[in-house]
């Protein structure tokens, strides 16, 4: 599936999630989500190379969803290629990943809640454990025909009307704003 992914550090979740419910959206009950990024040896990001998540979703007490997650990203045109699939066994997915030479490079832990805003685009508030503060990810599944910058480009449109400025946009992944951010214990929480 190809998708133009816009994330962004809110600068206040009440405002922003004020502004979708003035507009008659309102996010879903939250749930737990739990990612083990793997990466293949001598990982480049700038060179697209693909990342492997096993992914836990935790809706409810009765039992966790497990999925494998494919997730490719181009940053010159704002897209990412995702494809998910089922995993009933995740001990041994995660055993076939160290033997195809993927190794764990992160690993994500958050809140998350979802709202859909029609058959292609979701946004998501998630709380990411050890990171201060709520960040907002605007997706939108694009067809062939879609032009991926012109996407790219009406989310930081959408963002902004939701009031979340430009500057707080962030190109980062989570694992990589836990890699470069200091523990909340650390900085006075």
């Amino acid at each position: 599936m190809k998708k133009t992914i816009v994330k962004a550090k809110l600068p206040s979740r009440t405002d922003f999630v004020s502004a979708l419910e003035e507009i008659d959206f309102k996010f879903a009950t939250p749930y737990w989500q739990h990612d083990r990024i793997f990466v293949p040896r001598n990982f480049d990001r700038s060179k697209t190379q693909p990342r492997l998540s096993l992914r836990t979703i935790v809706k409810g007490a009765d039992k966790a969803i497990y999925a494998l997650v494919l997730r490719r990203h181009f940053e010159n045109s704002h897209m990412d290629l995702i494809n998910a699939t089922p995993v009933t066994d995740y001990a041994e997915a995660a055993h076939i990943l160290y033997q195809l030479g993927y190794e764990l490079k992160y690993e994500v832990a958050r809140r998350r809640e979802e709202l859909d805003m029609g058959d292609t685009i979701k946004i998501y508030i998630d709380k990411i454990d050890t990171l201060q503060g709520y960040y907002a990810k605007i997706e939108s599944e694009l067809d062939d025909k879609d032009d991926t910058k012109e996407s790219y480009e009406d989310i930081c449109e959408t963002f902004k009307v939701l009031g979340v400025p430009k500057s707080s946009i962030i190109a980062n992944t989570y694992g990589e704003l836990l890699e470069s951010t200091p523990p909340l214990e650390q900085v006075g929480m």
